[in-house]
Protein backbone atom coordinates (compact mmCIF):
# COMPACT_ATOMS: atom_id res chain seq x y z
CA UNK A 1 0.00 0.00 0.00
CA UNK A 2 1.41 3.27 -0.76
CA UNK A 3 1.58 5.62 1.61
CA UNK A 4 2.68 9.53 2.27
CA UNK A 5 4.85 10.82 4.34
CA UNK A 6 7.48 12.79 4.81
CA UNK A 7 11.48 11.58 4.26
CA UNK A 8 14.64 14.00 5.39
CA UNK A 9 12.56 17.42 4.54
CA UNK A 10 11.31 15.74 1.33
CA UNK A 11 7.27 14.98 0.48
CA UNK A 12 7.16 11.64 -1.09
CA UNK A 13 5.17 7.84 -1.10
CA UNK A 14 6.40 5.09 0.44
CA UNK A 15 5.65 1.30 0.27
CA UNK A 16 7.86 -1.70 2.50
CA UNK A 17 7.93 -5.58 2.66
CA UNK A 18 8.76 -7.47 5.39
CA UNK A 19 12.44 -6.13 4.64
CA UNK A 20 12.83 -3.48 2.43
CA UNK A 21 11.19 -0.13 2.14
CA UNK A 22 11.44 2.47 -0.59
CA UNK A 23 10.51 6.44 -0.82
CA UNK A 24 9.57 7.50 -3.77
CA UNK A 25 9.64 11.36 -4.70
CA UNK A 26 7.52 12.11 -7.66
CA UNK A 27 8.18 15.88 -7.41
CA UNK A 28 11.81 15.33 -7.96
CA UNK A 29 11.91 13.66 -11.72
CA UNK A 30 9.81 10.53 -10.16
CA UNK A 31 13.01 9.07 -8.39
CA UNK A 32 13.46 6.37 -5.81
CA UNK A 33 14.97 8.61 -3.34
CA UNK A 34 15.77 6.26 -0.61
CA UNK A 35 15.57 2.47 -0.77
CA UNK A 36 16.34 0.89 2.87
CA UNK A 37 17.00 -2.79 4.00
CA UNK A 38 16.50 -3.16 7.73
CA UNK A 39 16.85 0.33 8.21
CA UNK A 40 20.14 0.35 5.85
CA UNK A 41 20.04 3.06 3.50
CA UNK A 42 21.41 2.24 0.51
CA UNK A 43 21.63 5.83 -1.97
CA UNK A 44 23.03 8.75 -1.42
CA UNK A 45 20.33 12.07 -0.63
CA UNK A 46 22.00 15.16 -1.09
CA UNK A 47 21.76 17.21 2.44
CA UNK A 48 21.89 20.77 0.22
CA UNK A 49 20.68 20.69 -3.18
CA UNK A 50 22.17 23.68 -5.18
CA UNK A 51 23.93 25.39 -8.02
CA UNK A 52 23.93 24.47 -11.45
CA UNK A 53 22.22 20.78 -11.05
CA UNK A 54 20.14 20.64 -8.39
CA UNK A 55 21.09 17.07 -7.60
CA UNK A 56 18.68 15.78 -5.48
CA UNK A 57 20.46 11.81 -5.49
CA UNK A 58 18.46 8.65 -5.21
CA UNK A 59 17.19 6.74 -8.60
CA UNK A 60 16.35 7.49 -11.54
CA UNK A 61 16.15 7.36 -15.61
CA UNK A 62 17.41 9.12 -18.32
CA UNK A 63 17.51 9.22 -22.04
CA UNK A 64 21.40 8.15 -23.59
CA UNK A 65 23.40 8.91 -25.51
CA UNK A 66 24.15 11.82 -23.44
CA UNK A 67 25.84 14.70 -25.02
CA UNK A 68 25.88 18.16 -26.03
CA UNK A 69 27.21 17.95 -30.17
CA UNK A 70 23.93 17.81 -31.48
CA UNK A 71 20.09 17.35 -31.30
CA UNK A 72 20.33 13.07 -31.04
CA UNK A 73 21.89 13.39 -27.64
CA UNK A 74 20.76 14.36 -24.00
CA UNK A 75 22.67 17.38 -22.47
CA UNK A 76 21.73 16.75 -19.44
CA UNK A 77 21.81 16.85 -16.06
CA UNK A 78 20.50 19.55 -15.21
CA UNK A 79 17.51 19.05 -16.97
CA UNK A 80 13.87 20.19 -15.45
CA UNK A 81 11.56 17.58 -16.88
CA UNK A 82 13.23 14.53 -17.15
CA UNK A 83 15.50 14.79 -14.34
CA UNK A 84 14.09 17.62 -12.03
CA UNK A 85 10.47 17.82 -12.98
CA UNK A 86 7.05 16.62 -11.51
CA UNK A 87 5.71 13.30 -12.03
CA UNK A 88 2.41 11.74 -11.33
CA UNK A 89 2.15 9.16 -9.22
CA UNK A 90 -0.95 6.46 -8.96
CA UNK A 91 -1.30 2.98 -7.85
CA UNK A 92 -2.02 -0.23 -10.17
CA UNK A 93 -3.30 -3.88 -9.98
CA UNK A 94 -1.24 -5.76 -12.51
CA UNK A 95 -4.23 -8.36 -12.27
CA UNK A 96 -2.41 -10.47 -10.33
CA UNK A 97 -2.61 -9.35 -7.08
CA UNK A 98 0.59 -7.86 -7.23
CA UNK A 99 0.41 -4.13 -6.21
CA UNK A 100 2.51 -1.95 -8.59
CA UNK A 101 3.31 1.69 -8.70
CA UNK A 102 3.01 3.69 -11.86
CA UNK A 103 4.95 7.26 -12.33
CA UNK A 104 4.65 9.60 -15.30
CA UNK A 105 6.88 12.45 -16.47
CA UNK A 106 5.30 15.41 -17.99
CA UNK A 107 5.92 15.50 -22.01
CA UNK A 108 10.11 16.75 -22.82
CA UNK A 109 9.94 18.73 -25.86
CA UNK A 110 13.66 18.80 -26.61
CA UNK A 111 13.73 14.74 -26.60
CA UNK A 112 9.83 14.14 -27.86
CA UNK A 113 9.78 11.62 -24.43
CA UNK A 114 7.55 10.92 -22.18
CA UNK A 115 9.03 8.78 -19.37
CA UNK A 116 6.81 6.18 -17.28
CA UNK A 117 7.79 4.07 -14.37
CA UNK A 118 6.13 1.36 -13.01
CA UNK A 119 7.98 -0.14 -9.78
CA UNK A 120 6.94 -3.41 -7.78
CA UNK A 121 8.49 -4.66 -4.36
CA UNK A 122 8.15 -8.10 -4.51
CA UNK A 123 6.40 -9.69 -0.74
CA UNK A 124 8.33 -12.70 -0.95
CA UNK A 125 12.10 -11.36 -1.65
CA UNK A 126 13.87 -8.19 -1.09
CA UNK A 127 13.81 -7.22 -4.56
CA UNK A 128 12.06 -4.63 -6.27
CA UNK A 129 10.98 -4.55 -10.34
CA UNK A 130 10.85 -1.32 -11.96
CA UNK A 131 9.26 -1.38 -15.55
CA UNK A 132 10.88 1.16 -17.62
CA UNK A 133 9.12 2.73 -20.75
CA UNK A 134 9.82 5.82 -22.98
CA UNK A 135 6.84 7.13 -25.10
CA UNK A 136 7.48 9.38 -28.38
CA UNK A 137 4.75 11.82 -28.07
CA UNK A 138 6.68 14.17 -30.81
CA UNK A 139 6.30 14.26 -34.51
CA UNK A 140 9.39 12.35 -35.70
CA UNK A 141 11.19 8.99 -34.89
CA UNK A 142 14.17 9.28 -31.91
CA UNK A 143 16.46 6.43 -31.29
CA UNK A 144 17.60 6.53 -27.11
CA UNK A 145 18.32 4.31 -24.32
CA UNK A 146 16.67 3.86 -21.38
CA UNK A 147 19.54 4.92 -18.78
CA UNK A 148 18.87 3.79 -15.15
CA UNK A 149 21.38 5.64 -12.98
CA UNK A 150 21.88 5.03 -9.24
CA UNK A 151 23.61 7.47 -6.80
CA UNK A 152 25.00 5.13 -3.80
CA UNK A 153 26.28 6.03 -0.42
CA UNK A 154 29.44 6.89 0.94
CA UNK A 155 29.86 8.96 3.96
CA UNK A 156 32.29 11.64 4.46
CA UNK A 157 34.17 9.47 7.08
CA UNK A 158 34.14 6.36 5.38
CA UNK A 159 37.37 5.06 5.02
CA UNK A 160 39.46 4.08 1.47
CA UNK A 161 38.32 1.22 -0.30
CA UNK A 162 35.26 0.24 2.04
CA UNK A 163 32.93 1.05 -0.65
CA UNK A 164 33.33 -1.39 -3.76
CA UNK A 165 31.34 -1.55 -7.27
CA UNK A 166 31.73 -5.01 -8.77
CA UNK A 167 30.97 -6.22 -12.42
CA UNK A 168 31.42 -8.85 -14.45
CA UNK A 169 34.07 -8.50 -17.61
CA UNK A 170 32.15 -9.43 -20.93
CA UNK A 171 34.93 -12.52 -21.69
CA UNK A 172 34.45 -11.27 -25.19
CA UNK A 173 34.46 -7.80 -24.96
CA UNK A 174 34.96 -5.44 -27.97
CA UNK A 175 37.20 -2.98 -25.05
CA UNK A 176 40.75 -3.85 -24.97
CA UNK A 177 40.67 -4.60 -21.09
CA UNK A 178 36.99 -5.16 -20.51
CA UNK A 179 36.05 -1.75 -19.86
CA UNK A 180 36.75 1.79 -21.14
CA UNK A 181 37.93 4.73 -18.76
CA UNK A 182 35.30 7.63 -19.70
CA UNK A 183 36.45 10.42 -17.20
CA UNK A 184 39.42 10.40 -15.05
CA UNK A 185 43.31 8.78 -14.87
CA UNK A 186 43.47 5.72 -17.28
CA UNK A 187 45.80 4.06 -14.64
CA UNK A 188 42.92 5.28 -11.96
CA UNK A 189 43.97 3.34 -8.85
CA UNK A 190 40.41 2.25 -8.27
CA UNK A 191 40.05 0.08 -10.46
CA UNK A 192 41.37 -3.70 -10.55
CA UNK A 193 40.25 -7.04 -11.52
CA UNK A 194 39.43 -9.65 -9.08
CA UNK A 195 40.19 -13.39 -9.63
CA UNK A 196 37.08 -14.42 -10.89
CA UNK A 197 37.12 -12.14 -13.61
CA UNK A 198 35.34 -9.27 -12.43
CA UNK A 199 36.15 -5.18 -12.23
CA UNK A 200 35.88 -4.02 -8.97
CA UNK A 201 36.21 -0.27 -8.52
CA UNK A 202 37.03 0.23 -4.87
CA UNK A 203 35.77 3.78 -3.32
CA UNK A 204 39.07 6.51 -3.35
CA UNK A 205 37.43 9.87 -3.55
CA UNK A 206 38.83 10.21 -6.93
CA UNK A 207 36.56 11.21 -10.11
CA UNK A 208 36.21 8.34 -12.50
CA UNK A 209 33.62 6.69 -14.68
CA UNK A 210 34.63 3.69 -16.75
CA UNK A 211 32.17 1.78 -19.42
CA UNK A 212 31.87 -2.05 -19.69
CA UNK A 213 29.57 -4.24 -22.43
CA UNK A 214 28.99 -6.61 -19.52
CA UNK A 215 26.77 -9.69 -20.57
CA UNK A 216 26.82 -10.97 -17.03
CA UNK A 217 23.37 -9.45 -16.02
CA UNK A 218 24.54 -7.93 -13.01
CA UNK A 219 26.38 -5.28 -11.34
CA UNK A 220 26.55 -4.61 -7.74
CA UNK A 221 27.19 -2.58 -4.72
CA UNK A 222 29.18 -3.58 -1.46
CA UNK A 223 29.05 -1.73 2.28
CA UNK A 224 32.23 -4.44 3.09
CA UNK A 225 32.01 -2.93 6.81
CA UNK A 226 28.30 -3.93 6.92
CA UNK A 227 27.89 -6.57 4.04
CA UNK A 228 25.10 -4.86 2.83
CA UNK A 229 24.35 -5.24 -0.52
CA UNK A 230 22.83 -3.46 -3.53
CA UNK A 231 22.38 -5.19 -7.17
CA UNK A 232 21.26 -4.08 -10.33
CA UNK A 233 19.71 -7.02 -12.27
CA UNK A 234 19.47 -6.87 -16.31
CA UNK A 235 19.02 -8.85 -19.62
CA UNK A 236 21.46 -8.04 -22.30
CA UNK A 237 21.40 -8.17 -25.93
CA UNK A 238 24.46 -9.28 -27.85
CA UNK A 239 22.31 -9.10 -31.03
CA UNK A 240 21.62 -4.58 -30.58
CA UNK A 241 23.49 -1.56 -29.85
CA UNK A 242 24.44 0.17 -26.82
CA UNK A 243 25.53 3.74 -26.40
CA UNK A 244 29.26 3.60 -26.40
CA UNK A 245 28.72 -0.27 -26.54
CA UNK A 246 27.94 -0.15 -22.96
CA UNK A 247 25.43 -1.86 -20.68
CA UNK A 248 27.29 -0.92 -17.88
CA UNK A 249 28.79 1.93 -16.89
CA UNK A 250 30.46 3.50 -13.02
CA UNK A 251 31.03 6.71 -11.58
CA UNK A 252 32.46 8.15 -8.70
CA UNK A 253 32.74 11.35 -7.05
CA UNK A 254 36.37 13.02 -6.49
CA UNK A 255 39.16 14.93 -6.80
CA UNK A 256 40.88 15.02 -10.29
CA UNK A 257 40.59 16.35 -13.07
CA UNK A 258 38.18 15.82 -16.18
CA UNK A 259 36.92 16.73 -19.56
CA UNK A 260 33.55 17.52 -21.01
CA UNK A 261 33.34 20.62 -23.81
CA UNK A 262 36.22 22.54 -21.22
CA UNK A 263 38.62 21.25 -18.45
CA UNK A 264 37.06 20.30 -15.14
CA UNK A 265 38.94 20.33 -12.17
CA UNK A 266 37.06 18.46 -9.16
CA UNK A 267 38.01 19.82 -5.80
CA UNK A 268 39.57 17.87 -3.16
CA UNK A 269 36.52 18.87 -0.56
CA UNK A 270 33.96 17.01 0.46
CA UNK A 271 31.97 19.63 0.89
CA UNK A 272 31.83 21.44 -1.97
CA UNK A 273 31.99 18.08 -3.88
CA UNK A 274 29.91 15.50 -1.62
CA UNK A 275 31.51 11.85 -1.96
CA UNK A 276 29.27 8.83 -3.73
CA UNK A 277 29.50 6.35 -6.37
CA UNK A 278 26.69 5.60 -9.12
CA UNK A 279 25.91 2.30 -10.72
CA UNK A 280 23.96 2.60 -14.40
CA UNK A 281 23.01 0.68 -16.62
CA UNK A 282 22.06 1.22 -20.43
CA UNK A 283 19.26 -0.74 -22.43
CA UNK A 284 19.91 -0.98 -26.44
CA UNK A 285 19.69 1.67 -28.48
CA UNK A 286 15.89 1.73 -29.77
CA UNK A 287 14.71 3.65 -32.81
CA UNK A 288 11.10 5.37 -31.74
CA UNK A 289 8.52 6.08 -34.11
CA UNK A 290 6.06 8.30 -33.14
CA UNK A 291 3.29 7.04 -30.76
CA UNK A 292 5.49 4.24 -30.04
CA UNK A 293 7.43 3.19 -27.27
CA UNK A 294 10.33 1.17 -25.79
CA UNK A 295 10.41 -0.67 -22.59
CA UNK A 296 13.63 -1.64 -20.54
CA UNK A 297 12.65 -4.28 -17.29
CA UNK A 298 15.12 -4.57 -14.46
CA UNK A 299 15.50 -5.56 -10.85
CA UNK A 300 17.03 -3.81 -7.85
CA UNK A 301 17.84 -6.63 -5.02
CA UNK A 302 19.30 -6.64 -1.89
CA UNK A 303 20.71 -8.40 0.51
CA UNK A 304 23.87 -8.93 3.46
CA UNK A 305 27.03 -11.11 3.23
CA UNK A 306 29.81 -11.66 5.82
CA UNK A 307 31.45 -8.30 6.54
CA UNK A 308 34.83 -7.92 4.75
CA UNK A 309 34.20 -11.10 2.00
CA UNK A 310 34.09 -9.30 -1.57
CA UNK A 311 31.67 -10.65 -4.55
CA UNK A 312 32.58 -12.98 -6.85
CA UNK A 313 28.63 -13.57 -8.27
CA UNK A 314 25.31 -13.05 -8.42
CA UNK A 315 22.46 -15.29 -9.30
CA UNK A 316 18.55 -15.53 -9.22
CA UNK A 317 18.25 -16.10 -5.52
CA UNK A 318 21.33 -15.30 -3.72
CA UNK A 319 25.07 -13.29 -3.48
CA UNK A 320 28.03 -15.36 -3.63
CA UNK A 321 31.07 -13.60 -1.75
CA UNK A 322 33.24 -16.95 -0.84
CA UNK A 323 32.91 -19.99 -3.14
CA UNK A 324 31.96 -23.41 -1.23
CA UNK A 325 35.13 -25.10 -0.58
CA UNK A 326 36.47 -28.62 0.96
CA UNK A 327 39.72 -29.03 3.19
CA UNK A 328 41.30 -32.27 4.68
CA UNK A 329 42.85 -31.41 7.82
CA UNK A 330 43.82 -34.74 9.35
CA UNK A 331 40.79 -36.87 10.16
CA UNK A 332 38.06 -34.38 9.22
CA UNK A 333 36.89 -32.15 6.19
CA UNK A 334 36.10 -28.63 6.39
CA UNK A 335 33.98 -26.79 4.14
CA UNK A 336 34.04 -23.25 4.24
CA UNK A 337 31.83 -20.61 1.87
CA UNK A 338 30.05 -17.14 2.62
CA UNK A 339 27.06 -15.93 1.19
CA UNK A 340 23.61 -13.96 1.06
CA UNK A 341 20.56 -13.76 -0.06
CA UNK A 342 16.98 -12.11 -1.39
CA UNK A 343 14.48 -13.92 0.47
CA UNK A 344 13.72 -15.96 4.15
CA UNK A 345 13.91 -19.66 3.84
CA UNK A 346 16.91 -22.44 4.52
CA UNK A 347 20.11 -23.59 3.11
CA UNK A 348 21.05 -27.36 3.63
CA UNK A 349 24.07 -28.21 2.73
CA UNK A 350 24.44 -31.64 0.75
CA UNK A 351 27.49 -33.64 0.66
CA UNK A 352 27.49 -36.42 -2.20
CA UNK A 353 23.32 -36.60 -2.11
CA UNK A 354 22.77 -36.81 1.81
CA UNK A 355 21.86 -33.15 4.04
CA UNK A 356 24.46 -32.66 6.37
CA UNK A 357 23.38 -30.05 8.22
CA UNK A 358 20.81 -27.07 7.36
CA UNK A 359 20.78 -22.75 8.46
CA UNK A 360 17.45 -20.05 8.26
CA UNK A 361 18.60 -17.50 6.10
CA UNK A 362 17.13 -13.99 5.88
CA UNK A 363 18.08 -11.05 3.36
CA UNK A 364 19.68 -9.17 6.57
CA UNK A 365 22.08 -11.40 7.61
CA UNK A 366 25.35 -13.03 6.11
CA UNK A 367 25.34 -16.80 5.36
CA UNK A 368 29.20 -18.12 6.85
CA UNK A 369 29.17 -21.13 6.10
CA UNK A 370 32.16 -23.12 8.43
CA UNK A 371 31.31 -27.06 9.15
CA UNK A 372 33.62 -29.93 9.76
CA UNK A 373 32.89 -33.43 8.88
CA UNK A 374 34.66 -37.09 9.97
CA UNK A 375 36.69 -37.81 6.66
CA UNK A 376 36.36 -41.54 7.81
CA UNK A 377 32.58 -41.43 6.68
CA UNK A 378 33.33 -40.19 3.06
CA UNK A 379 36.55 -42.49 2.70
CA UNK A 380 35.60 -45.06 0.70
CA UNK A 381 33.43 -42.58 -1.98
CA UNK A 382 35.82 -42.00 -5.32
CA UNK A 383 34.12 -38.94 -5.16
CA UNK A 384 33.54 -35.90 -3.03
CA UNK A 385 30.61 -32.96 -3.80
CA UNK A 386 28.78 -30.33 -2.12
CA UNK A 387 26.22 -27.76 -2.59
CA UNK A 388 24.19 -25.73 -0.78
CA UNK A 389 20.97 -25.48 -1.66
CA UNK A 390 18.21 -22.65 -0.92
CA UNK A 391 14.67 -23.83 0.09
CA UNK A 392 11.61 -21.17 0.41
CA UNK A 393 10.10 -20.36 4.10
CA UNK A 394 7.54 -23.21 2.89
CA UNK A 395 10.15 -26.01 2.16
CA UNK A 396 10.46 -25.60 -1.25
CA UNK A 397 13.57 -25.99 -2.68
CA UNK A 398 14.31 -23.11 -5.09
CA UNK A 399 18.13 -23.49 -6.53
CA UNK A 400 21.60 -24.52 -5.98
CA UNK A 401 23.31 -21.45 -4.59
CA UNK A 402 26.74 -22.52 -5.01
CA UNK A 403 28.58 -26.51 -5.57
CA UNK A 404 32.03 -27.81 -5.93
Amino acid sequence: MLRYTNYRGLSVCSVENSWVKLYIAPMLGGRIIQLELDGYGFFYVNPNPEGFWLNFGGEKIWPAPQGWSSSDKWPGPPDPVLDGGPYSIKELDAGTGEDWVKLTSPFDNYTGLQVTKEIHLSEISSEVIVKASFHNLGNHQVRWSLWPVCQMNTPFESPENRYQIICPVNPESKFENGFKVMHGLANNPQNNFDSFGNLVVSYQYLVCKVGLDSNAGWVAWLDNVTGKVFVYKFDFDSQKDYPQNCSVEIWTTGRGLTYSRQLNVHKDDRTVNPPYMEAELLSPLHEIRPGESAHFEYCMATSTIPANSGIKEVNKYAVIASPLKKEIIGSSITIEGKFGVFTNGNVKLKVNGTYMTEMSVSPTEGINIDFNIENELFQNESTFLISLDLFDADGHFLEIIDKN
